[in-house]
């Protein structure tokens, strides 16, 4: 009898720890770090303030918690294990697109997280720190380390990786965030997540892919082509 009791328990304990997670959140989208208590968060999820504070003994479990709620109890899939195929084939549209698709699909599923971030930015919250350490260093680092590759490889021209990046995140960030703070009915612009994300990457590739070197053969022969320019008289200096 004390199983199935002590599982109940368990399963009972796990559900009240979502259930402070899904307060914190929204509190937290809504208000801000600084504008929701854990009395408020406690209210919401319908127990006292010291159970919250049974669960999460500091304010950093509670953000640490949250980060991993998001990452995980959402199904979330690893951008760099998504694309880890196109890699290893070094299709790189496929590894942009992909990265690019994924993004914008996760900010227009879950933009109550976008807030929270930009609430956490906006006050100098350490769980933009952690986002960043947890998340975004890594596909900086994954992503920069393809970038070189294919440098080497000379496909790409020799541009700071980090910038590279850096512009896919800001082309699909700006995006997400006009349409859903902005211009949530899209009257500037109104297209489909996977028409951004192809349109973003062939904007990205054209700016970051080597042009084939014309051979001595190829370049004689469109100088032989080229039409020959007119020479100047001195009629034509005449008023």
């Amino acid at each position: 009898m004390n199983g199935p009791l002590a599982s109940g328990g368990r399963m009972a304990g796990e559900e009240r720890k979502l259930s402070i997670l899904r307060a914190a959140v929204s509190l937290f989208s809504r208000r801000g770090f600084r504008g929701a208590t854990t009395k408020e968060i406690a209210q919401a999820s319908g127990i006292s303030e010291a159970m919250v504070f049974r669960h999460f003994a500091t304010k950093e479990e509670l953000f640490a918690a949250i980060l991993d709620h998001k990452a995980c109890a959402e199904g979330l899939e690893d951008p760099c294990e998504l694309v880890a195929d196109a890699v290893r084939r070094k299709d790189d549209r496929a590894v942009f697109e992909t990265l690019a698709l994924t993004a914008l699909q996760h900010h227009e599923k879950d933009t109550e997280f976008m807030r929270l971030l930009l609430h956490a930015a906006l006050e100098g919250h350490q769980l933009t720190q952690m986002f960043w350490d947890k998340y975004m260093l890594r596909i900086y680092e994954f992503l920069s380390g393809y970038i070189r590759e294919r440098q080497r490889d000379g496909a790409f021209r020799n541009i700071e990786p980090r910038v590279v990046v850096r512009a896919l995140i800001g082309m699909t960030m700006h995006h997400s965030l006009n349409n859903s703070l902005w211009d949530p009915a899209r009257r500037l612009l109104n297209i489909t997540n996977e028409r951004a994300a192809r349109e973003f990457t062939e904007i990205l590739l054209k700016g970051i892919i080597n042009a084939p070197k014309q051979s001595k053969v190829t370049r004689r022969a469109a100088t032989i082509t080229r039409a020959p320019r007119k020479r100047r008289s001195k009629r034509d200096d005449l008023p």
